[in-house]
């Protein structure tokens, strides 16, 4: 390709915020849509809508002795947050409190109210020995597994009707 081909210029267009909401949305609705284990489990919404209810960035790491789930919360204090296990759940809750101030805000990006993040456990989870850290807004989980490991797979013989 010649090198003195004219290369088009992009103007700033009074519509270029609203083209930013569009590719944020569209990328958490991506996120909404992954998979893999300890894929976040069901939290009241249907997946494709679960983007929009604020849950806080994860990350979930494996080693050979355990799992480790970290969970940014920025802004929050450790009483805010709630840890729980139901079953094979884990869930994360908390609530992000309004700062409310006499001053008048023209434009806004943060986000308040509460959030719940659930995470369906691997089989060989030590749901027993769960552990939970919080420092400088990121809450650290770690999961150790059990020494038994996973469970063996077993065929089950089909029998002739």
């Amino acid at each position: 390709m010649p090198d003195n081909v004219p290369t088009p210029v992009t103007q700033p267009s009074a519509f270029m915020p609203f083209g930013r909401d569009f590719d944020q949305l569209f990328n958490r609705m991506l996120r909404a849509w992954s998979f893999g284990m300890l894929e976040p489990a069901a939290n009241g919404l249907p997946r494709p809508l679960r983007a929009f209810d604020h849950a806080p960035k994860v990350e979930v790491q494996e080693n050979g002795k355990n799992y480790t789930i970290s969970v940014e919360l920025p802004g929050l204090d450790q009483k805010d947050v709630k840890v729980m296990i139901e079953g094979d759940v884990l869930t994360v809750s908390g609530e992000k409190h309004v700062e409310r101030s006499d001053e008048k805000t023209h434009y806004s990006e943060r986000s308040y109210g509460s959030f719940t993040r659930a995470f369906t456990l691997p089989t060989d989870a030590d749901r027993n020995g769960i552990t939970a850290n919080f420092a400088k807004g990121l809450l650290t989980l770690h999961v150790p597994k059990t020494s038994e490991g996973r469970p063996k797979v077993k065929e089950i013989e089909i029998m002739p009707s």
